[in-house]
């Protein structure tokens, strides 16, 4: 059974000789474009052994020069589309990557959400967590500016799917932000933000089947995302009071996603027994129930490939069990 063929089974809810697996992490910033993108992808696949090959997305929604700190410069916002530099170098390195794979792996394309996106353009004016804010506060100072802002960035970013499919993905892994309980509150999020997201992520699931939500960061309300019934849901189990079991129950129609913390513990620091008993450990907690072996987030960009090929080769021996 190809890679491939393993994570469609798996989505159809057909038998799968093992169960899947899917690691990411950010390469260093001198293989983020050309030729070096194409390898290091191709590298990770080959070293690692695992089955989802995720395009990461260095090709940020910003233009390189605009700086958006406050209501007054909510005009700098712009739209983009397939004709820009950034969707351009990001469908090469999808398309080459596609050819030169064959359809043996699936192919998700990373897609910032709408938050992560709105944030990119205002060109890292602060950080994530002070700009994250911030967005909050340009939607309660200028909502109706905001809301033209958010549709904007939606149907540049739904160009940037039907790009992404054009060049030879097979699915959209979505990096949802915005989730944080202290930024936009339920209610404010739901009427001001959702209501974009939902427009974005059911124009996804129109396109594929393989449709990745990820919610990421921490102190997360979860409730904003079930709406958007993904095909497949990761988040941070280890950053949050959700775990694997009771994600499941929250998103009872979505295959699970996860099992490893990211940045430390037991797959960065752990031995190779240790490894292996956390992933006989998240196989146990999961028997029965669709899921995919990965990590909260993406992993450290200097981790050894070994240790990620570890856990393909435990869940191979265990798978079946």
């Amino acid at each position: 059974m190809t890679e491939r063929e393993r994570v469609y089974n798996l989505l159809e809810g057909k038998e799968v000789d093992k169960v899947p697996t899917g690691f990411w992490l950010h390469f260093p910033e001198n293989m983020h474009h050309g030729d070096a993108a194409i390898k290091a992808h191709l590298k990770f696949m080959e070293e690692t052994g695992t089955d989802i090959l995720k395009v990461m997305n260095e090709n940020l929604l910003y233009d390189g020069e605009s700086k958006i700190r406050s209501t007054a410069d909510l005009n700098k916002f712009r739209r983009y589309s397939r004709k820009d530099k950034i969707f351009i170098d990001q469908m090469d390195i999808i398309k080459r990557l596609s050819d030169q794979t064959q359809g043996r792996y699936p192919i998700l394309i990373t897609i910032h959400g709408l938050i992560a996106s709105v944030f990119h353009g205002t060109g890292f004016a602060g950080n994530y967590s002070t700009m994250g804010y911030g967005l909050s506060v340009f939607n309660r100072e200028q909502p109706q500016k905001m809301k033209q802002v958010f549709e904007m960035y939606t149907d540049s970013l739904i160009e940037l799917v039907d790009c992404s499919l054009e060049a030879g993905a097979d699915g959209v892994f979505y990096a949802a932000l915005g989730g944080e309980k202290n930024w936009f509150d339920h209610d404010e999020y739901m009427e001001s933000v959702s209501v974009h997201e939902q427009r974005l992520y059911q124009h996804i699931k129109e396109k594929t089947k393989l449709n990745v939500l990820h919610i990421c960061k921490s102190d997360i309300d979860f409730e904003r995302f079930t709406v958007l019934e993904p095909a497949v849901v990761n988040w941070g189990i280890y950053h949050n009071n959700l775990s694997l079991t009771d994600g499941a129950k929250l998103f009872p129609n979505s295959v699970i996603l996860g099992g490893f913390p990211d940045r430390s513990g037991v797959l960065v620091d752990g031995t190779k027994e240790e490894i292996e008993a956390h992933t006989e450990m998240v196989l146990n907690e999961m028997k029965g129930k669709p899921f995919i072996v990965g990590s909260d987030c993406t992993l450290p960009t200097e981790i050894s490939p070994e240790r990620i090929h570890c856990v393909v080769e435990a869940v191979k021996k265990l798978s079946g069990r």
